[in-house]
Formats: structure tokens, sequence, C-alpha cells
């Protein structure tokens, strides 16, 4: 098999066009199909609260995707932020379209934030809470030859640093 072939960066753009419009098709449709059905039908506060939310969120979006895209992002990527992006795109004009049949509908739009503290708690809270506690080397608290072996060296030291007197022997509690 021979090496997989990249996508230049014009074919890149031109994607990212393809994209957005499609994108933006799908914005404005549902802008639209939203309004002309809701003046139809009549409005309460709650609809035009919602349908601004409805709009921000999908403007935001878009917009986020559209600058992604005019950095350099492959919008087509998989396993990208982009495809959060688009992710949220189409729930919210879904969840906008069907709250057209029901108010109750947009209780789906809870499908994003659920999702995103599954992902926090799958990929960020889960490992750090019942990760488990690195192994300690068996000898943490001791040197190699263990208590003797410091004690030795505590002797050496003191015989380096000078003589302990006239005929007195060398004590590891000779403090002199």
């Amino acid at each position: 098999m021979g090496k997989e072939r990249t996508k230049g960066e014009k074919e890149i753009r031109a994607a990212n066009a393809e994209t957005l419009k499609f994108y933006k098709s799908v914005v404005s449709a549902t802008l639209v199909v939203y309004a002309v059905v809701r003046w139809f039908l009549g409005f309460s506060w709650f609809h035009v609260f919602m349908s601004i939310s409805a709009a921000t969120t999908l403007s935001l979006t878009y917009g986020s995707m559209s600058s992604a895209a005019a950095g350099g992002t492959d919008l087509n990527m998989e396993g990208g932020i982009t495809d959060y992006l688009k992710d949220i795109l189409l729930v919210t004009a879904g969840v906008t379209i069907l709250s057209l049949f029901s108010d109750y509908c947009w209780y789906l739009w809870l499908i994003i934030p659920l999702f995103a503290l599954g992902k926090l708690w799958t990929g960020i809270i889960k490992p750090w809470i019942f990760a488990p506690a690195p192994e300690e080397p068996a000898n943490m608290g001791q040197d190699q030859g263990g208590p003797r072996k410091g004690m030795r060296q505590t002797k050496q030291r003191k015989n380096v640093g000078g003589s302990t007197g006239a005929g007195q022997p060398m004590s590891a509690f000779n403090l002199r």
C-alpha cells in the first residue's frame, strides 16, 4: 500500500467553502422557517427569548467555524473541534424546527451540555479521581545500607572534620 495522499491548501479551502455554504443555508433556512411559522402561529415572550437564544447560538457557532476556516483549519477533518461545532449547529437547528410542534422540544437542547459534561467526566474528572496512586519504591525512606550505614557515614564525617581529643574513642554521640 502506498502513502495516504494528504489534502493541499487549495483543496482544503474549496472543501471549507462548500462546508460553510451548506451550514450557512442550514442556519438561514432554520431562522426563516421558524420566524415565518411562529408569525402565523403566534408567539409569546418565551418564544421570543428562545428564538433569540437559538439565533445567537447558530450565529456564534457559524462564526467560529468560519474563523477556523479562515485560519486554515480543515472543517471536514475527523475528531477536531469543528466536529463539535457542526454538531452544536445541527442540534440547535433541529431543536428550533422541532419546537414549532411543541414547546417541550426545547428541552432537547439540553443534550449539548449533557454531552459536554459526559466528555468532561470521562476525559478529565474520572481519570483524575480514580487514577491509581503512583507506585512508591520499597526503600523510599531508607538509603541503600539502612540506618547502620547512616551512622557509619556520620562517624566518618566526624573523623574527617578533626580529632576527637587525646585518647578518647570516637562515638556517634560525641559532639566535640
